[in-house]
């Protein structure tokens, strides 16, 4: 039987944050998985499991290292993209497919005057996506694909646009147009992939990106829902 290459066996290692070896991930993990069906279809159900039990909402930040790891980010009920690609990164490699995680700066036009007036920017820094090395049976026949189970089915309805949708053969990264054909969502800057998630480089970058948001090394929260936004 092919087997994955070293360099690729180091991408489905669990570690601090892509915690799948912890009993509280586990359950989860089989609460949904289906052993009916191959790991393969099971990554593509797990995309949507993602995507719409928990909410996409970018007022929900994080500061602390632990609210990074995937145990944890199941309890939440709503929360923004980073969280979302940890998590779906940890049950990739839980399927036995090597995953990292990457990040993109993104002009968005999925969001609200309130948002952009809290950013004092339409640019969003630090999508985050998962880069996933999926393949069906053979090992050595896979290829790298890129997935965002960012944007909850509910909150694009209220976008007017389409949902992204993942097939495990394509990139599913962004939507280029809303329903009527107008321009959505535009990457301007590839901040590349890792392959375990760089906490100290997120949160120093976000400074940079936002110094506006942070005094004393603390960062300014505010309450909101982009739901109630549009």
């Amino acid at each position: 039987m092919k087997q994955l290459t070293q360099e690729l066996q180091e991408l489905i290692k669990p570690t601090y944050f892509f915690d799948y070896e912890s009993i509280k991930f586990q359950q989860y993990f089989e609460k949904h998985y289906n052993p009916e069906k191959s790991n393969f279809l099971n990554l593509i159900d797990f995309y949507y499991i993602v995507r719409d039990t928990i909410l996409y909402n970018p007022y929900n930040f994080k500061v602390n290292r632990h609210d990074y790891k995937a145990s944890n980010i199941i309890d939440f009920k709503k929360t923004y993209c980073i969280p979302k690609a940890i998590l779906f990164t940890t049950i990739a490699r839980k399927l036995g497919f090597p995953a990292k995680i990457g990040f993109a700066d993104v002009k968005n036009h999925l969001s609200s005057k309130r948002l952009i007036e809290f950013l004092q920017s339409e640019i969003f820094a630090f999508h985050g996506y998962s880069e996933i090395y999926v393949y069906k049976e053979d090992p050595t026949m896979g290829k790298w694909i890129k997935a965002t189970p960012a944007f909850d089915k509910y909150l694009c309805e209220k976008f007017n646009v389409h949902p992204l949708d993942f097939d495990g053969e394509n990139d599913s990264i962004f939507h280029p147009f809303d329903k009527e054909g107008r321009k959505f969502m535009e990457y301007v800057h590839e901040r590349g992939s890792f392959s375990d998630f760089p906490f100290e480089y997120l949160i120093k970058g976000l400074q940079e990106s936002y110094p506006h948001l942070w005094k004393k090394n603390k960062v300014q929260i505010v309450q909101g829902d982009l739901r109630n936004e549009v």
